[in-house]
């Protein structure tokens, strides 16, 4: 028999061996709904038991394993990546191994699944640029190349500066692909081919467009936020405004220090305890979590979307392309919080105000 524990959108299970039609049709049911509840995403965990003990199967047993779970995908239309495998060790004289897989089935009422990131970060702090690489498939040529396709406005153009709201997408498919701009790609294409969908909000990071950055982190809703800090300067302008502005809209936050090209080792070291003191002061209480491994990735995004105390922390180049795949295979692996039909309908509320008491009328 095997054992296992119900997570919501996630599940570990020691093994997966040629179980029973009855046992097959059981573990299907579970995966609907955990493929409900994680929003159309779950996270299998294979060779871990119940009480999260890594005991590993041999190979043999996690190919095996691995086949039952892609019948049971294949089963609810379903799709299956390996995020890792790893081995575990222990004195044994065979290796054991254990494997996390991501399950996505994205839902009938949804074309996609749908993740929306608000933008935020102080003027040059590369916002624009990062979001052009990403989108785009193209690094910078250290001169902002990347961001021009970004803007709207002659002054942006001119300036270098974001001073409105604009909408980046960036698409992944069944297999945890990039789908983006690159390859002469239209949105209706990268829409038709993507499974799940990043919609990057940019929003402006200089003060005097502070409202604007306000009303479209009101507005639109987002699941996330990305702080961008240029790793030369650290926290300098409206950073701590816009830290302070997630937290007080209740927006979970992950922060990308850009521009790590430019910088010594020690300069990026600094500004990565510069930000891990601001994020453990009694107003903030978070967790920071460096990124520095495609495994710290996947390990990042699942304690973020589970706990809103951590707060990964990615280091990173848009001109040389230094661990931009770490931010991807994050965003992949990150499930939304709401399904979009859900977003849709919250944005159309009206906001409405109730004040007790008398009033009197003046004419």
């Amino acid at each position: 028999m095997e054992n296992q524990v119900v997570f919501v959108g996630e599940a570990q299970q020691l093994k997966l061996v040629n179980p029973s039609q009855y046992r097959f049709e059981h573990l299907v049911t579970q995966m609907k709904w955990r493929l409900q509840e994680g929003r159309g995403e779950a996270v299998y965990q294979i060779g871990v038991e119940d009480n999260g003990l890594l005991v590993g199967l041999s190979e043999e047993e996690l190919r095996a394993s691995l086949k039952t779970l892609r019948r049971m995908a294949e089963k609810v239309g379903a799709d299956i990546t390996i995020l890792r495998e790893r081995n575990v060790e222990y004195d044994m004289d065979s290796p054991r191994r254990i494997a996390e897989v991501l399950i996505r089935k994205v839902p009938d009422d949804q074309q996609f699944l749908d993740l929306r990131v608000a933008v935020l970060g102080n003027v040059d702090s590369g916002k624009s640029t990062l979001l052009g690489v990403l989108t785009q498939g193209e690094l910078d040529n250290g001169r902002g190349r990347a961001r021009l396709n970004l803007f709207r406005h002659l002054h942006e153009i001119q300036s270098g500066r974001t001073s409105s709201i604009s909408f980046e997408i960036l698409g992944f498919n069944s297999k945890g692909e990039v789908v983006n701009y690159s390859d002469s790609r239209t949105a209706e294409v990268i829409c038709e081919s993507a499974s799940k969908m990043i919609t990057f909000i940019d929003l402006a990071g200089h003060h005097k467009y502070l409202k604007t950055t306000i009303f479209g982190l009101t507005s639109y809703c987002p699941d996330f936020a990305m702080l961008v800090v240029s790793a030369n300067t650290g926290i300098a302008g409206t950073t701590r405004e816009h830290l302070g502005l997630a937290m007080a809209l209740k927006v979970p936050f992950f922060i990308v220090i850009s521009k790590v090209d430019l910088c010594t080792k020690a300069t990026i070291d600094r500004t990565v305890k510069q930000l891990e003191l601001v994020l453990k002061q009694p107003g903030c209480n978070k967790v920071p979590l460096l990124v520095s491994s495609s495994d710290d990735a996947v390990t990042a995004a699942q304690q973020f979307a589970q706990s809103p105390s951590i707060t990964p922390i990615f280091t990173l180049s848009s001109v040389s392309g230094i661990n931009l795949d770490m931010l991807k295979v994050f965003l992949n692996v990150l499930p939304p919080l709401t399904n979009s039909k859900q977003q849709e309908e919250l944005m159309q509320q009206l906001t409405e105000f109730q004040v007790n008491g008398s009033a009197r009328e003046i004419t």
